[in-house]
């Protein structure tokens, strides 16, 4: 077999780093001979490599045609696939689900000598979401559920159920905004619980979980033979017909799909993949986005007009650090609910765990704070209260600054001694940083995590600029 020259040495550079990277990979030559094609195809397509090295493409797939083939159409037109989603029978009839990406490759005169492919099995994916839908078919056949327990104090809160209990009663579409782990799930259940619908079907969908195709197919249903593999299925839509579909990370929703949504909202019709004939569902869109929909407009991941068809009813969500005093309640809640799971006995939380769960930021909510607490109780050796709170700060740091350090980083806030007597300009930057740390140490109570965000610098930063500029820790003048 006779192989380009430049392919040849680029293969004989790249081959061991290709053979360490463990996803499916092949590469053909400007003939259509496979040139490179490791273990993990060999294991996607049932098919040896010793056999597949030198062999036509065609002839290693021998009901494939020439044009359905990327690896065929980027080598001769030279056409370029991003996270293309095929789904085909392998060599010894095995459905595969495949996402990958497909270039042609060039020479340094610009021609093209082959094509490199790599991709992803997503058949395990197509399995759980089959999994997923038959458990959702049985689990809805008994569709009377309980009201979601959201445990609060705070006035925000009873603002936000407030609000939820009525978009609940109206019957329009609601879209809920929060960060990650501010309990969006459960408002949507508790919008569904409080509407006509209640003794109807409750249905979730995380969007970031599926590629593109296959939110289609989960969302709409399919028809036998629409594609390779393709059944007759029910999709979501009709599965909850007449009650509630929880659409959760739209954001993560393509554009395209977020067009076919709204042609449903507008219409309540669509069609199933490969289907022949309009179909009809009475469900209720609630959608959630853990991203500003301000953000997502500007940068063009959301269709505006989909945005205002889903703003009828809008829920912010507080972040946890917005309303503090909900920690203790939420805190006690949680060593409640989790008692059970630990070997020693813990009821109730010192003032000192206490105050250690107000002060910490939250980035990850409610969600992060449970984490927290069990890790805490695990952790703990002693029975009775919960004496010491476990935070990982290396997650803390990854919390961006938030509203409140804003004072702490002005110049006027810093009762510094601007005075150049015998101070020459690194000196006075010093001293001012000095201070600048002293402040925000004061504020966050000699917390290194905390003052750390307020600076918006990394805890290991704040520690090192503590040691150098000898601050002592404790009560801090």
């Amino acid at each position: 077999m006779t192989i380009d020259p430049e392919l040849l040495q680029s293969l004989e550079i790249f081959k061991h780093f290709f053979d360490l990277i463990h996803q499916p990979m092949a590469i053909i030559d400007k003939e259509g001979k496979y040139v490179y094609y490791n273990q993990e195809s060999a294991e996607l397509d049932g098919y040896p490599i010793e056999q597949a090295i030198g062999k036509p493409m065609l002839k290693v797939y021998p009901k494939m045609r020439k044009e359905d083939s990327t690896m065929l159409q980027a080598l001769q037109h030279g056409k370029e696939y991003q996270n293309n989603y095929q789904s085909y029978y392998n060599h010894v009839g095995k459905l595969v689900d495949y996402m990958h990406t497909t270039v042609p490759l060039y020479n340094k005169n610009q021609k093209i000598i082959g094509a490199i492919e790599i991709g992803r099995n997503l058949s395990t994916v197509r399995q759980l979401q089959d999994q997923v839908f038959k458990l959702n078919s049985k689990l809805y056949q008994n569709k009377e559920q309980p009201l979601p327990e959201i445990v609060f104090v705070s006035k925000t809160m009873q603002e936000v159920i407030d609000q939820t209990n009525i978009l609940g009663a109206n019957d329009v579409p609601v879209l809920i905004v929060g960060e990650t782990g501010t309990g969006k799930e459960l408002f949507a259940r508790l919008i569904h619980q409080t509407s006509q619908r209640r003794d109807k079907a409750f249905i979730s969908l995380n969007c970031s979980a599926l590629p593109t195709t296959l939110i289609e197919s989960t969302l709409f249903g399919t028809v036998k033979g629409a594609f390779t593999g393709a059944e007759n299925r029910q999709g979501y839509l009709e599965l909850a017909n007449g009650g509630t579909l929880f659409l959760d990370e739209l954001n993560a929703m393509p554009l395209e799909m977020q067009s076919k949504l709204l042609r449903f909202l507008q219409e309540k019709t669509y069609w199933q993949l490969g289907g022949n004939k309009e179909m009809h569902s009475d469900v209720r869109i609630v959608a959630a986005m853990n991203e500003p929909p301000t953000e997502l407009l500007k940068t063009g991941k959301m269709r505006s007009d989909l945005f205002f068809r889903l703003n009828v009813g809008l829920i912010k969500l507080p972040a946890l650090r917005d309303r503090t005093e909900d920690i203790p309640v939420l805190a006690r809640y949680f060593i409640d609910k989790h008692k059970n799971d630990v070997n020693v006995v813990i009821s109730g939380i010192s003032e000192h765990a206490l105050q250690q769960l107000i002060s910490a930021p939250w980035p990850g909510n409610v969600r992060m704070l449970e984490n927290t607490i069990v890790r805490s109780m695990v952790l703990q050796n002693e029975p009775g209260e919960l004496q010491n709170i476990v935070l990982d700060e290396d997650l803390f740091d990854l919390n961006s600054s938030s509203p409140q350090n804003d004072d702490i980083n002005k110049p006027e806030n810093l009762p510094i001694n601007t005075s150049t007597d015998g101070n020459n300009l690194i000196e006075q930057v010093e001293n001012y940083e000095r201070q600048l740390i002293i402040n925000a140490l004061n504020q966050a109570n000699g917390k290194i995590i905390t003052a750390a965000k307020l600076l918006n610098i990394s805890r290991t930063t704040l520690q090192y600029k503590v040691k150098k500029y000898h601050i002592q820790m404790g009560v801090i003048n």
